[in-house]
């Protein structure tokens, strides 16, 4: 079978194996100096975007093991994965800020940073695009990029508009987690997955919480109308699935060419600004095939 690829963004490291969601608390933000002498250290990959985005990178001084960071641009410290921080580590860096998300740690380092009088922000997880956007404006404040964010949540929103306008509605989805193609993680509510899902307006065949190993057999038995899959690397994630589950090709996804690739990085944190132009990409793919799919029940 030809597996059809879209293409979407670079692929990034997918540090953690479960991306699940859990009350979010309220964003903790401490003051940073002016953005001329702060130095910035981001612990989570979709914070490095973010900071990107809005023309703050110049003030990192480091970066998590999930950030990625154009080829050719200057070598920044990886102070490692976003659970697992030394304080000892950060502090070497002499940051003024550190940013990441609601799952920054352990408790002991985040504690060992605000004693030291270095700002710590912690945001939630975004499982939709509203918190998506309450983070991008937070951070904008943080480092003084107020313009550059309403120009970034401009293109945002004219993206879910689009989406708005092409609905996978009639899409039951299977999102799976591709840390080891021969176990599949598949995703269920309360994930970034589900929120990957809830983005293309299609049904998720799970209908349990979090991510849960399944069979190939389960999953051809839920018979989803497309599969995503969250890929360390999405140039051979989908080809690996099929390689290493064959009888998926017996799903509809599978008969219809209808499984995608879509890069980890873009999910690791909750939603991202790739992850919206991700989820645009696989709609401006698939949204003729749901409007048949729409067609063809009645």
């Amino acid at each position: 079978m030809k597996t059809r690829f879209a293409c979407l963004c670079a692929a990034v490291t997918l540090a953690s194996g479960v991306l699940t969601a859990q009350a979010a608390p309220q964003t903790q933000v401490a003051s940073v100096p002016a953005a001329a002498s702060a130095r910035l250290i981001s612990t989570d990959g979709f914070v490095t975007e973010l900071l990107f985005s809005l023309g703050a990178d110049a003030q990192l001084v480091g970066v998590d093991v999930t950030s990625k960071l154009p080829a050719d641009y200057r070598k920044l410290p990886n102070i490692g994965y976003h659970r697992t921080l030394s304080a000892e580590g950060l502090l070497k860096l002499r940051p003024t800020q550190v940013i990441g998300s609601e799952f920054m740690g352990p408790q002991a380092v985040v504690s060992a940073l605000k004693s030291a009088k270095v700002g710590v922000t912690q945001l939630p997880m975004a499982h939709t695009a509203e918190q998506l956007k309450s983070n991008i404006s937070t951070l904008a404040s943080l480092v003084s990029q107020e313009p550059k964010a309403k120009k970034l949540l401009a293109e945002i929103n004219s993206e879910l508009v689009q989406l708005k306008h092409q609905p996978l509605s009639t899409m039951r989805v299977a999102v799976l987690l591709s840390m080891d193609p021969s176990k599949l993680r598949l995703a269920g509510s309360g994930t970034s997955g589900d929120a990957f899902v809830q983005l293309l307006q299609a049904r998720n065949v799970a209908d349990f919480k979090n991510y849960q190993t399944v069979s190939a057999e389960s999953l051809l038995s839920l018979q989803p109308d497309l599969i995503v899959v969250i890929g360390r690397d999405k140039t051979t994630a989908a080809n690996e699935l099929m390689t290493h589950s064959p009888v998926l090709k017996n799903t509809p996804a599978g008969a219809h060419s209808r499984i995608v690739a879509i890069d980890g990085g873009a999910l690791i944190a909750g939603l991202s600004p790739a992850a919206i132009s991700e989820a645009l990409a696989v709609t401006k793919i698939f949204s003729g095939e749901s409007a048949a799919l729409k067609s063809a029940s009645r």
